[in-house]
């Protein structure tokens, strides 16, 4: 066997500069046993060397390895057909559950319409079945629950645009004002919520580990870690706005009967500013006892009961009576 020459790989190193040497001579020096006591030495010394610049982790058998780029891209990947597979779960079967339903509704019966698609609430929360019960519960004669249901749908759902179209309508009909919503509220609905935080913390972690695993690991430095981690942190710093918006759209609820009044001070027998239709929006701002503080859409403030509104973000559901009021108005298509 050629014993490899210490002394000119040493020459290389002072030639190349701060450039590491290729794998298989490192490999070549590591397995050869026939070594002096001062090639060791030697060797000793370009290994510290490589460490001090952080351009190779040197160990017997290994060589030096670059930064691992094609694995941050199958993560990825990986990620995002995750992503797909989850957003394609709860269709899975959705038309069996609806069918009952869908034919109910279909027969004007819409109580018995708004009694299934509740039942399908209760075993499985989605953006199509809050969708359905608005459209029975409407149809039925109780608008609070109908436009609760809606703006849920659009909660889990942005892009739930039978549900988007429904609110559209009800507010053509001028029973209410719009609630007029932030700049960063408005941001937050380009995505669900849930997945404004999901991206949130990913890309948080994928920035923290970007910066400290290559100097942990010792990875050659390469371009592609620093700009991953400078993506990461952008995508981070975009996130922020929405979780504000996110945040702020939490205090928004919804009127559950018509007439509520609006209250000067939170008390029972408090004088009454104003009173509210069925399915109005309100900003819940502050809690007193059994009463909240709220600032309508034409920016009157007041104190409303606490068991007369329904938190768009919450997860209770409306009760439904045994009997359904016979509607005052019928939604038209």
């Amino acid at each position: 066997m050629v014993k490899p020459n210490v002394n000119v790989i040493l020459r290389l190193f002072q030639i190349m500069g701060s450039a590491p040497a290729p794998g298989a001579i490192f490999r070549a020096l590591a397995e050869n046993p026939g070594r002096t006591e001062r090639e060791r030495d030697r060797l000793s010394i370009v290994r510290a060397g490589c460490r001090a610049r952080g351009r190779a982790r040197l160990r017997p058998g290994r060589a030096c390895s670059p930064v691992p780029v094609f694995f941050v891209k199958r993560v990825f990947i990986l990620f995002a057909v995750i992503v797909a597979l989850l957003g394609a779960l709860p269709a899975q079967g959705a038309e069996d559950v609806f069918a009952p339903g869908r034919k109910a509704y279909s027969a004007g019966q819409f109580t018995n319409a708004a009694r299934f698609f509740q039942g399908e609430l209760k075993r499985a929360p989605s953006a199509e079945a809050w969708h359905n019960f608005g459209d029975a519960a409407w149809q039925a004669g109780h608008p609070g629950e109908a436009v609760l249901a809606w703006q849920r749908a659009l909660w889990i759902n942005p892009y739930q645009t039978n549900a988007a179209a429904s609110l559209r309508f009800v507010n053509g009909l001028g029973q209410f004002s719009e609630l007029s919503l932030a700049w960063t509220e408005k941001y937050s609905t380009w995505l669900p919520a849930n997945l404004w935080a999901g991206l949130a913390a990913v890309s948080l972690w994928l920035a923290v580990a970007l910066v400290l695993l290559p100097g942990i690991f010792r990875w050659r430095k390469s371009v592609w870690p620093q700009l991953l981690a400078a993506v990461a942190v952008g995508t981070f710093v975009l996130t922020l706005p929405a979780l504000a918006g996110i945040h702020g759209r939490t205090k928004l609820a919804v009127i559950r009967e018509a007439n509520e009044p609006l209250r000067q001070t939170p008390t029972q027998t408090a004088q009454v500013r104003s009173r509210f239709a069925a399915g109005e929006m309100v900003r819940c701002q502050s809690v007193r006892g059994k009463y909240y503080f709220v600032r309508t859409a034409n920016e009157e403030t007041g104190w409303v009961a606490q068991d007369q509104l329904w938190f768009m973000a919450g997860d209770e559901l409306p009760p439904w009576p045994a009997v359904a009021a016979p509607p005052e108005s019928a939604k038209t298509y």
